[in-house]
């Protein structure tokens, strides 16, 4: 009865609301590309490239394909035959997916959760194996696979105590969609007492870590970060203040500590460069730092030019982790806001403490545990976040310990990708 619901709801938003987005669409030019896909139409994307077995993966948006991609270069290595297909939802999703790799990889949109259009695709691409990323649980999607023979397994699984809340009020319609699972691994055991609490069954849960924190760092040599520092135009020692994955609300925030920094002795050169999450966002950031008045520049310019500006403005996929490499002070966002947070591991990895705001519940796990060697610090708010980097500052060799430590604890939670592409031939071999 709920799915007839879920559907039926899903149907009746999507009559009303299709009209006006097509029209939107139409007259701004945004989210044409792949609006067929979308509707289950793959056309030319669809095709096999092989007769080799089929593993497809699906990731909502950046941070879950950047998963998907450490996951299919292990899963490579294991399943030297296979080919692997990898969905996701949002445009700056498939701008990462599309990027350059050691694994060549189909890239589509992920159809809408409606019977009518996850059938085309799956009988298009005829996956042997579906992976779930994180906690992406279509149910329409997931039924009409398991139907159709695709064994399904979920990586990666989170589930933070508000999802739990919410999913306990249809904890039966979730025992239906997780038992369709062959095997499901995740993070922490608090993320496994979850699941099974909602009905996934005992025997097919795995903690076997966070894969988001296998990250390749090879392209981050020194002559990355050389690049890094001429299009900066950093001198020696002149401080760097790192802002990555920022969110609304946010920016304002950091702005006004950027600007108490600035007023301290040994900060009046600081750079700060702040890479908004989602790239719709620039022009929203741009107006805010005109209102201000602050003197800003786009990251694309300055890799041409000169940088005149000491505010650079992030406006490019996957600049992030070679910014983080030469950063002095790196700040994560989605934190000061209700987001959750995001990947503090890429910095940490870097030998970069990493400062953030009180809300982490998606990445509780890593907050824990920079926190436990002194590597991560949480903040309140902006004023307490100028006061810790001032702190260190003036506490450099207690800054350089953190350093340290912030590399030798994330060093120590690799391994967690290759785990669980051996999971997934497991699952393909029973």
């Amino acid at each position: 009865m709920l799915y007839g619901l879920y559907q039926l709801l899903g149907w009746l938003t999507f009559i009303i609301v299709f009209p006006f987005f097509l029209v939107y669409s139409l007259c701004t030019g945004r989210y044409r590309e792949g609006l067929g896909q979308r509707f289950g139409f793959l056309g030319v994307a669809g095709q096999k490239q092989n007769q080799a077995m089929t593993i497809w993966l699906h990731g909502a948006s950046v941070g879950e394909v950047l998963l998907a991609r450490i996951l299919i270069k292990e899963l490579a290595k294991i399943l030297p035959k296979a080919d692997f297909v990898l969905s996701t939802m949002t445009e700056q999703g498939m701008l990462v997916a599309r990027k350059p790799a050691e694994v060549n990889v189909r890239c589509i949109y992920a159809p809408l959760d409606l019977v009518g259009m996850v059938g085309r695709p799956i009988q298009k691409i005829r996956p042997a194996l579906y992976i779930c990323l994180e906690t992406e649980l279509w149910p329409a999607f997931l039924l009409k696979a398991k139907k159709a023979g695709v064994k399904l397994v979920l990586l990666n699984g989170r589930l933070s105590e508000r999802s739990f809340q919410r999913y306990q009020l249809v904890k039966g319609f979730m025992t239906g969609i997780l038992s369709s699972f062959s095997m499901i691994s995740v993070v922490q055991l608090s993320d496994a007492k979850r699941y099974m609490i909602l009905g996934a069954e005992p025997g097919k849960v795995r903690v076997l870590g966070n894969a988001k924190f296998d990250q390749n760092m090879e392209s981050l040599a020194l002559e990355s970060e050389e690049k890094y520092r001429s299009w900066l135009n950093l001198r020696p020692g002149q401080p760097l203040l790192v802002a990555g994955s920022t969110h609304t609300g946010e920016e304002e925030m950091l702005l006004s500590v950027f600007l108490d920094l600035k007023k301290a002795t040994g900060m009046q050169d600081l750079i700060w460069v702040v890479a908004p999450r989602h790239l719709q966002r620039l022009n929203e950031v741009e107006g805010m730092l005109k209102q201000k008045q602050v003197p800003f520049e786009r990251l694309s310019d300055v890799k041409v030019t000169e940088r005149k500006a000491d505010t650079v403005l992030v406006d490019s996929v996957g600049d992030l982790a070679g910014l983080y490499s030469v950063a002095s002070y790196v700040f994560c966002g989605g934190s000061l806001v209700e987001r959750g947070g995001h990947n503090i591991m890429e910095a940490a990895i870097l030998g970069k403490p990493v400062f953030y705001g009180p809300s982490m519940r998606d990445f509780s796990d890593a907050a824990e545990l920079l926190e436990s060697v002194g590597a991560g610090f949480p903040v309140s708010g902006p004023e307490a976040l100028t006061e810790a980097i001032l702190y260190f500052m003036n506490h450099p060799e207690e800054y350089d310990t953190a350093s340290r430590r912030a590399r030798e604890i994330a060093a120590t939670q690799q391994g967690a990708a290759r785990k669980q592409a051996l999971l997934v031939k497991e699952v393909l071999n029973h």
